[in-house]
C-alpha cells in the first residue's frame, strides 16, 4: 500500500513558472461599406463557399461533456451481421477486380504488389473479426458487484493530466470532470504534469486542490517523457493517464479497478474514447471523431477477445508494479502507448479492454491540426486512380461498364452500410476527412509545420489535377471515333468515380485553416 496521502498543496512544484505571452496585439480593422450597396449572387456564392471550406475566421470551440447512459452502452453491440457480411462482400468483389487489372498486361504486374498488401490486411481483419467475440458487458457488471469500493479497501490511484499549451477552457472542462470522479477522496490523487510551464495552469491546478508539476528535462521525449519522469515521483499502486480534453463519467476510475482486482496479472485496463459530432462543429471534426469508431468498436474488442488489443495511452489504467517490473513506462519519443503495451505483452502480462464509452474527448477541429494529429501515409488514394487511367491508356479494349461490379459494392458499404451501421453521426463529412492523412508528406522532421501543412496541399493539389486532367483527355480522346472503345457508355464508372474523388478531396484542398 503506497505511503498516506497528504494535502495536495503540499506537493505542487514551486520551480519557476514562465508567464503566458499574450502574442503580437491584435489590431482591429473596420471595413467601410455602403449600406446601400448590396453583394450579388455570385459575391455571396462566392463567400457562402469559403465560409464552409475557407472560412478566415478560426472555427469556436466546442467543449464537450461526457457521456450519457445512450452513448455509454452504444459500442456493446457491435452489428457483427450487418458489419461483416457487407464488408466481407465489398472485398471479396474489391480484391477480385484488383487481380483481374494486374493480370491484363505484364506493364500492369508491379500493381500486384499494393494488390497483395491490401488483400494480405483486409483478409486478416475480416478474419479475425469472424472468430472474435461482443464484449461480455455482463461479466464485467457482475465484477463490478463483487468487488465493493469502500473507503478502507480501495487502492490508491494517481491520476496523471498531462497537458503544453492546451487552452485553459479546455483544461477546466477536463477539471470540472475529474473532480465529479466517484473515489474514495484520501485514495484519490490527481497530477497535472505542465509541458507548458504556464502560470495560467499552475493556478487552475490550485484551485482544483491538483497537484502541478513541470520537470526538469522538458522537453525530452514530449509526452512519453512527462510520463516517465512523472511515474518516477508517484507512489500509487495504479495510476490512470487522460488527455487535456477529457470528459469522464463519475463511475469510471471504480470500472477500471475492479477489472484490476478481479486478476492480479492484469497490468493495463482501457475503455475506448467517445467522439460526439454535433452541428456546431467543423466538418473535420465531425468527420474525425465518426472515423474513430470503427477502431474502438469493432478493432479493439477482437483484438481484445485474442489478448492482442492495443494500448492506445489514454482512458488506460496501469498497474504500477507490472510497470515497474519492466523498467517503468516506455522510453521512447513515439507511439510510447503501444510500445508499453507490446513490453507488458511480452512479459505475459494480460490487458484488457472495456466496451463501454465513459470518457468523451476532443479531435482536431481544423484540416490543419488533422494533419498533425494523424500523419499517416497510404497509398490507396494515390495509386487507386492510377488504373483507370492506365487501362484508358494502354488497354482501352478492356474498359468495360459492368467492370464496376467490382469497385460498386465498396462505395455501397463505405456511403450507405457503415453510416446505417455506426452509432455516431456517420456523414459524407467522415469520408471527407478520412481523405485527408494520405496526402501527408514526409520530410525533414524540423521542417516547419505550416510547410508541411503547405506542401501537403500543393502535392495533393497537383496529383489531383493530373489524374482528373488524364482521366478527362484520355477519356475524350477514346471517345472519338476510332479511339478504342466499344462504346460510348463504357468509361462512364470511371468518370463517376473520379468525380466522387475530386469531390471529396477539394474540402480540404481549398481549407486554408
Amino acid at each position: 500500500m503506497a505511503e498516506k496521502y497528504r494535502d495536495p498543496l503540499e506537493d505542487v512544484e514551486t520551480g519557476a513558472v514562465s508567464p503566458e505571452s499574450s502574442g503580437p496585439e491584435k489590431v482591429e480593422t473596420t471595413q467601410h461599406a455602403s449600406k446601400d450597396t448590396k453583394p450579388g449572387f455570385f459575391w455571396r456564392s462566392y463567400n457562402s463557399i469559403r465560409d464552409i471550406y475557407s472560412p478566415t475566421d478560426e472555427p469556436p470551440l466546442v467543449l464537450p461533456t461526457c457521456p450519457n447512459d445512450d452513448e455509454k452502452l452504444s459500442y456493446l453491440n457491435k452489428g457483427r451481421i450487418t458489419f461483416f457480411s457487407f464488408g466481407i462482400s465489398s472485398f471479396l468483389a474489391l480484391g477480385s477486380g484488383i487481380w483481374l487489372f494486374t493480370i491484363t498486361a505484364p506493364y500492369y504486374h508491379w500493381l500486384g504488389l499494393f494488390a497483395f498488401i491490401n488483400c494480405v490486411y483486409l483478409f486478416l481483419s475480416y478474419g479475425i473479426g469472424l472468430i472474435g467475440k461482443d464484449y461480455d458487458y455482463k461479466a464485467h457488471l457482475d465484477r463490478l458487484a463483487a468487488h465493493s469500493i469502500r473507503q478502507e479497501t480501495a487502492p490508491t490511484v494517481d491520476i496523471y493530466l498531462p497537458c503544453c499549451h492546451e487552452p485553459l477552457e479546455i483544461l477546466q472542462n477536463t477539471y470540472e470532470h475529474i473532480i465529479k470522479l466517484d473515489y474514495p477522496a484520501s485514495k484519490l490523487r490527481v497530477y497535472v504534469m505542465d509541458d507548458g510551464n504556464l502560470e495560467s495552469v499552475r493556478e487552475l491546478a490550485r484551485k482544483y486542490c491538483f497537484m502541478y508539476h513541470v520537470r526538469d528535462d522538458r522537453p525530452h521525449l514530449r509526452k512519453a517523457g512527462n510520463v516517465r519522469w512523472n511515474f518516477t515521483r508517484t507512489h500509487g499502486e495504479f495510476f490512470v493517464i487522460f488527455d487535456a480534453d477529457c470528459c469522464l463519467r463519475p463511475e469510471l476510475v471504480k470500472e477500471f479497478i475492479v477489472e484490476h482486482l478481479e486478476d492480479e496479472k492484469t497490468a493495463i485496463v482501457q475503455t475506448p474514447q467517445w467522439f460526439r459530432s454535433t452541428s456546431d462543429q467543423t466538418w473535420v471534426e465531425q468527420g474525425a471523431g465518426a472515423t474513430q469508431e470503427l477502431f474502438y468498436r469493432v478493432i479493439q474488442v477482437n483484438g481484445d477477445r485474442l489478448g492482442g488489443a492495443n494500448c492506445v495511452g489514454t482512458n488506460a489504467m496501469y498497474r504500477r508494479a507490472a510497470l515497474e517490473a519492466v523498467g517503468g513506462t516506455a522510453d521512447i519519443g513515439h507511439s510510447e502507448d503501444v510500445h508499453m503495451g507490446y513490453i507488458l505483452f511480452l512479459h505475459v502480462e494480460t490487458r484488457i479492454f472495456i466496451a463501454d464509452p465513459v470518457n468523451i474527448g476532443l479531435v482536431p477541429f481544423t484540416v490543419f491540426g488533422r494533419f498533425l494529429y494523424y500523419p499517416c501515409m497510404s497509398l490507396n488514394l494515390i495509386i487507386g486512380p492510377m488504373s483507370g487511367v492506365l487501362l484508358l491508356a494502354l488497354r482501352p479494349k478492356r474498359v468495360k461498364v459492368w467492370n464496376i461490379a467490382s469497385a460498386l459494392p465498396s462505395y455501397i458499404y463505405g456511403l450507405v452500410i457503415l453510416p446505417l451501421w455506426a452509432k455516431g453521426n456517420y456523414k459524407f463529412n467522415t469520408a471527407c476527412s478520412r481523405s485527408m492523412p494520405p496526402w501527408a508528406v514526409s520530410g525533414d522532421a524540423k521542417a516547419h509545420k505550416s510547410d508541411k501543412h503547405r506542401n501537403m496541399r500543393i502535392f495533393c493539389c497537383i496529383w489531383v489535377i493530373i489524374v482528373t486532367g488524364a482521366m478527362i483527355g484520355l477519356g475524350v480522346w477514346r471517345l472519338l471515333p476510332g479511339g478504342g472503345l466499344d462504346a460510348w457508355y463504357d468509361p462512364l464508372p470511371l468518370f463517376l468515380f473520379t468525380e466522387y474523388n475530386l469531390y471529396k478531396t477539394y474540402y480540404f484542398v481549398f481549407a486554408s485553416w
